[in-house]
C-alpha cells in the first residue's frame, strides 16, 4: 500500500519495474491486473485499499494457478513463455472468460485488458 500510494506511474509500469516487484513481467501483469478488475491504466496512488487487496490477493492467485497449469501441462518444464493458458494476454483469445471484448493497446509493449477493469485516474 505504501508503495503504490507514494507513486503517480501507472500501475502496469509500477508492477514491471523489478526494483520495485520482482519477476513481473508484461503478461502476467495484465493477467493480475484483469483478475483485480484494476486497469493498467490506473494511476498507483489513486487506488484505493480495498482494491490494493485484491490486487495482492491477484498476484497470488494468478502466479499460483500458472506454476500449477505450465507443470501440469509441460511436466519438467517451468517457463514464463508458456502463455496459452493466460485469460486476457492472449493474441488468440477475442473475449475474457467472462464474454468482455479483450482490447489491446500497443503502445510500448502491448497492453491486454477489458472494460471490466476499472479505472483509477
Amino acid at each position: 500500500k505504501e508503495t503504490l500510494h507514494g507513486s503517480k506511474a501507472r500501475i502496469k509500469q509500477l508492477m514491471m519495474d523489478q526494483n520495485v516487484i520482482r519477476g513481473i513481467g508484461n503478461a502476467y501483469a495484465d493477467e493480475i491486473l484483469w483478475h483485480a478488475r484494476i486497469s493498467p491504466f490506473s494511476v498507483s496512488n489513486k487506488i484505493p485499499g480495498e482494491a490494493i487487496k485484491r490486487l495482492a490477493k491477484s498476484v497470488r492467485s494468478v502466479l499460483t494457478k500458472a506454476i500449477k497449469t505450465i507443470l501440469k501441462n509441460y511436466p519438467g518444464m517451468i517457463t514464463g513463455e508458456v502463455r496459452d493458458f493466460m485469460a486476457v494476454h492472449n493474441a488468440k483469445k477475442r473475449h475474457s472468460p467472462t464474454g468482455v471484448k479483450i482490447k489491446v493497446d500497443k503502445t510500448g509493449r502491448s497492453t491486454y485488458y477489458t472494460d471490466e477493469q476499472k479505472l483509477y485516474a
